[in-house]
């Protein structure tokens, strides 16, 4: 098959640290970890730009081209490997290397997680890539859409062939993680259910599903913000000529997450600027049922029984909530575990304390678990 990329690449290496012994210390604080070990030399963050044709020449207009980052792992070479791949899925609005500037002066960062567990051999090394799946009103949910694009084809056709392509792999789905937050972990989930060809490792922190929750608790606040913008045109040109998306939040986030969500789960590409059908009535706030059901059709909960055969084709899923998730995704995995369950697909189901943010530390004990279960593959 033709590969249709482009490749850049730029090379950020961490300046090595002691030559006899690296310690990091978290502030006890927020952490109890403490990390002291022999020292290591070479982890590093490279930039890669590829050229997209699953994504190019969609309604929404979102670029083909993107830059992401890729975690190589301390002790890193091309005679070294091959090595495992994991790509992490970042939530909704987000991209993947928003997980690698998860950091602050009350933390460790996620690659000196790694960093520090690998070179302690407390996790095997692996590939980490960190893919742009955003779409201009926030996000593609990982999913192949006539209205803005196939994400699903870019992850799990176009980059995985990539990366095996240019770096030391194993070039097997048996050798592949996906793991993501809340809209990442959808999407890891829904690449599970739909392309075990690609991936057969599945880890979902908090993924959607429970829609009639989690979906539907956006009707207020979007019905509140267009009608007071005046059209959904207004409110788009009005969201997107912020200075920050950090500025968009509380009901505005609410209003772009379901507007985002429309052109995912209902696309119609001559409905701009949207491209999407709400699932609602903008006057009344009625529900459109047929609309509706489109949106359910992708609910992780409701899918599962649609694609035991794939999903009985997956090596292992991971699921993590917050036992205080305020989405209420841990009553959604416990949904979708007990249809596991009932038809013997390996998983496990972890909750801990906590709401729906703040855990992206966690990836680290969560591939612990997973790649040494891939090492026996």
């Amino acid at each position: 098959m033709q590969r249709m990329y482009q490749f850049f690449t730029h090379t950020h290496a961490t300046p090595p640290l002691d030559e006899e012994t690296s310690c990091l210390i978290a502030p006890q604080i927020l952490s109890h970890y403490f990390f002291c070990g022999p020292a290591y030399k070479g982890r590093m963050i490279e930039t890669v730009t590829f050229s997209s044709q699953a994504i190019k020449g969609f309604p929404m207009g979102d670029p083909f081209e993107r830059s992401f980052p890729l975690y190589l792992p301390p002790g890193y070479s091309k005679t070294a490997g091959p090595y495992p791949v994991v790509f992490f899925l970042a939530g909704f609005g987000g991209k993947g290397s928003g997980y690698l500037s998860d950091d602050s002066a009350f933390g460790i960062s996620l690659q000196a997680r790694f960093d520090a567990a690998i070179s302690q051999k407390r996790l095997a090394p692996f590939i980490g890539v960190f893919p742009d799946c955003t779409s201009k009103l926030g996000h593609s949910q990982y999913m192949n859409s006539p209205a803005i694009g196939n994400y699903m084809d870019y992850v799990c056709d176009e980059l995985t062939a990539f990366i095996d392509d240019t770096f030391p792999t194993f070039a097997s789905p048996d050798k592949r993680v996906v793991v993501g937050h809340s809209s990442g972990g959808f999407g890891a989930l829904i690449i599970g259910m739909l392309r075990p060809d690609a991936f057969r490792w599945i880890s979902s922190s908090a993924g959607d599903g429970l829609y009639e929750f989690s979906v539907m608790h956006l009707l207020n606040n979007t019905l509140i913000e267009l009608n007071a913008a005046g059209s959904i045109s207004k409110f788009v040109s009005d969201m997107l000529a912020k200075p920050s998306s950090r500025q968009i939040g509380g009901r505005q986030f609410d209003a772009i997450m379901a507007l985002a969500l429309s052109a995912c789960y209902a696309p119609n590409t001559g409905n701009p600027p949207h491209y999407g059908d709400l699932f609602f009535d903008l006057e009344t706030g009625a529900i459109r049922p047929e609309i509706w059901e489109k949106y359910l059709a992708w609910d992780p909960v409701r899918m599962v029984d649609r694609h035991i055969d794939n999903l009985k084709r997956l090596r292992f899923i991971q699921l993590e909530a917050g036992l205080q998730d305020e989405h209420g995704l841990q009553w959604a995995h416990r949904q979708v575990a007990l249809k596991l369950k009932a038809h013997g697909i390996a998983h496990e189901v972890v909750e801990y304390p906590g709401a729906h943010g703040g855990h992206h530390w966690r990836f680290e004990g969560r591939l612990q678990r997973l790649l040494e279960r891939v090492s026996s593959f």
